[in-house]
């Protein structure tokens, strides 16, 4: 039997939009400056390498979202304009 594979493209469109909204909301306040990289105070030294590297996988967590949700957007367009290709072509038909 065949299955049907649609997609409610209202919906799609409001949740990558919402994904899209999350993604920029991500932000961190601290900013990495010459300032912060030139302290030599010892106790703080490690914690703020340690927080220079969040930021900084913070930056790059941040793009592979960016990444993946412009993949799903495109999958959807796809899906879109592949449906739009059959109805044109064949109309519509029981898979076999």
């Amino acid at each position: 039997m065949a299955e049907e594979v649609s997609i409610n493209l209202t919906e799609f469109t409001s949740n990558i939009n919402s994904l899209r909204s999350a993604v920029s909301s991500i932000s961190s306040s601290m900013k990495i400056s010459r300032e912060l990289e030139k302290t030599n105070i010892e106790p703080f030294t490690k914690d703020l390498e340690t927080a220079i590297e969040a930021i900084k996988l913070l930056e790059r967590y941040k793009q592979m979202l960016d990444t993946d949700i412009n993949a799903l957007d495109n999958v959807g367009k796809e899906m879109v304009e592949n449906d739009e290709q059959l109805a044109r072509v064949s109309g519509p038909q029981m898979m076999t």
